[in-house]
């Protein structure tokens, strides 16, 4: 964990203490147990608050837009970039007061509904960031039964991903495939890579070795991003599998497998 997320779960946990005075439940325990949940939140709000920012610049320019479409699809993204800060601070309200939210419930959806959503929500920033991103559906995604929030984090970890580590000009391509027991959604790049990884041979996204930084005179060692890591746990958790390997146009892709559920 990083110097800043131990001084932001610090705030957080003074911030607890008002919700106490306040006559909020809570769990003391709740809160000390959830430091990692805690963490990847901040995380995902940190990741963003980049949208948020945008929402000004998405708004300015949706109502410039001489083109009807581009104006809609501008200002979707502003809307769906805000109620995902708000859907992340929801949630981290609910890890810390111990509180139940049915939102954040098991509940059935479409795959790729939740796709074309967060395609929607990070087109037109790509857009602003003179990158591109493309989707490409075949097959019919299945009704799913997990914790959509959580998915849908997951895929916006891979699309931030893909933002923050190409260069102006690149292509990030959703793809979604349909096989006899499983449904898979790839996501990839054309930025610079890694070199541990290679041509058509897939490894858990959780063996990625750690990626050591020489600064100065001195070293330090860190391990594959927090983002990441809540990617691999989330679809583990969901019975599925997260790999990565080297894209065809030399970047990455990493791809969620998930297996088909009955329709109990």
């Amino acid at each position: 964990m990083s110097h800043s997320d131990q001084f932001s779960l610090a705030d957080v946990r003074m911030k607890q203490e008002k919700l106490l005075s306040k006559g909020f439940r809570t769990d003391v325990a709740i809160v000390m147990n959830s430091q990692e949940q805690l963490s990847y939140l901040i995380h995902d709000m940190r990741s963003i608050t980049t949208s948020v920012t945008l929402m000004v610049d998405l708004l300015e320019l949706a109502a410039k837009a001489e083109d009807d479409s581009l104006q809609r699809a501008r200002a979707v993204s502003a809307q769906k970039s805000c109620e995902q800060m708000s859907s992340l601070c929801a949630e981290a309200a609910m890890v810390l007061t111990g509180s139940v939210d049915e939102r954040f419930a098991p509940q059935k959806f479409n795959l790729l509904e939740l796709l074309v959503e967060a395609a929607a929500m990070y087109s037109p920033i790509y857009d602003l960031a003179g990158k591109n991103l493309q989707m490409n559906a075949t097959g019919r995604a299945p009704q799913f039964f997990g914790n959509r929030s959580q998915i849908f984090r997951s895929i916006s970890n891979l699309l931030d991903n893909g933002l923050k580590h190409t260069s102006s000009g690149a292509t990030v391509i959703i793809e979604c495939s349909d096989s006899l027991g499983e449904f898979a959604v790839a996501i990839s790049d054309d930025g610079p890579g890694l070199p541990e990884l290679q041509l058509d041979v897939q490894r858990p996204i959780d063996t990625l070795p750690v990626v050591v930084k020489h600064l100065a005179n001195s070293s330090g060692v860190f391990s594959p991003g927090r983002g990441l890591r809540f990617v691999s746990e989330t679809i583990s958790e969901h019975g599925g599998n997260s790999t990565v390997e080297i894209s065809k146009r030399g970047g990455c892709k990493f791809t969620l497998t998930f297996q088909k559920q009955s329709n109990g």
